[in-house]
This record gives structure tokens, C-alpha cells and sequence, in this order.
């Protein structure tokens, strides 16, 4: 699994993912639930930041990818973290991306999507909440090629929607919400967050 978390926030005006959240962070709560899952290992991009964020995750058992190109964008660290599993001793025959900043998820959400694509043997599973589609997916190496291609700010959602006839969607009942501002942290942190 990788998880997304290279960004700068800049909307935030503070470092999103060292945002207070249950007893960790946005970060940390996003990685004790992706290892709680039935995924085999955990990366997080990292990029802006890496400095004051990396030294938090010092307990996890996960490994750290730096997107030194971060400022390019979502894009860029999704292919940053495909070119660096494809150098990887150990090949993962599918990759479930997310982002650090879906603090709703659950492991059992992930456990869903890997259940879907294992069952389904469709090259991609992806996250439908009404009409928006996109991560948290998992994509069967013979996407890895075209992921390790994205840059700037586009994401994989391109990706998944030339494809439809290779995907299949899970409904995330709401809970595939992302934390843009400080506004939506808030709100968010208030209901479910301490």
C-alpha cells in the first residue's frame, strides 16, 4: 500500500498531515489503519515537510519514499512511488493507493477493496462516492507502467476512467471524505476526531 503524502497543504496554512488526530495524526491515523489491513507492506511518500514529518513515523513499520519533485504534484508521487516498488526486491503483483488525508477510512475499507480485486481479478478497484471516482484504488501491475508516467497534479483518476471496462467500484458509504481546509478538519476533528 502507498499512501499519499508528499504535499505542502499550502491551503491549510499549516502541515496537514502532523494534524491532530485520535491519539496520532492525520498521518499517523491513515498508517495505523493501512496496517491493520490485509496489505503486505506500507510506503508514504513524503515531500514537503519530509524534515519535520518523517521523525513521527519513526515507530512505524513502514518505509519511507521521498518525492524530492513533490512541488509537481499528486502525479508525480504516484510515479514516485511506482518507479520506486519496480526497483523493489519484492514485486507486488497490485499496489492500493490512498491518501493520508481520509481520516474516515478504515482498515476494513482497504480490507474491502483488496477482498474486490482479488475476487474480481479486475486490473483496477476504485472508490465510486456518488459521482466522484478515484483513490483510494488498487491497480494491477499491468498498470504500473502508465502510473510511473503521471505528473503534475493528475492524479490516477485519468487512468481509471480510460479503463472503465477493467474496473471495478466499491461505495465507500460516505466516508471517502479528503481534508482540504481547515474548515473540514475542523468539522471533521469535532465529530470523530478526538
Amino acid at each position: 500500500m502507498v499512501i499519499l503524502a508528499a504535499g505542502a497543504s499550502i491551503r491549510m496554512k499549516a502541515i496537514k498531515q502532523l494534524l491532530p488526530w485520535k491519539k496520532t495524526s492525520l498521518l499517523g491515523h491513515s498508517i495505523e489503519q493501512s496496517l491493520s489491513s490485509k496489505v503486505d507492506s506500507v510506503f508514504v511518500v513524503l515531500g514537503a515537510n519530509k524534515e519535520k514529518i518523517a521523525p513521527t513515523l519513526k515507530d512505524y513499520n513502514i518505509q519511507i519514499i521521498e518525492n524530492e519533485d513533490w512541488r509537481l504534484g499528486l502525479g508525480k508521487s504516484i510515479a514516485c512511488a511506482i518507479q520506486f516498488l519496480d526497483n523493489s526486491p519484492t514485486q507486488f503483483n497490485g499496489v492500493l493507493i490512498a491518501l493520508a488525508d481520509q481520516p474516515l477510512l478504515t482498515a476494513s475499507y482497504y480490507n474491502k477493496l483488496i477482498v474486490e480485486f482479488k475476487e474480481s481479478k479486475s486490473g483496477i478497484v476504485s472508490t465510486q462516492q456518488n459521482s466522484t471516482i478515484g483513490v483510494p484504488a488498487v491497480f494491477n501491475e499491468n498498470y504500473y507502467e502508465r502510473l510511473s508516467f503521471l505528473y503534475e497534479d493528475r492524479g490516477a483518476k485519468a487512468l481509471i476512467k480510460q479503463n472503465l471496462d477493467d474496473v471495478r467500484f466499491v461505495n465507500p458509504d460516505g466516508i471517502a471524505l479528503d481534508v482540504d481546509t481547515i474548515d473540514s478538519y475542523q468539522e471533521l476533528f469535532k465529530k470523530y476526531g478526538s
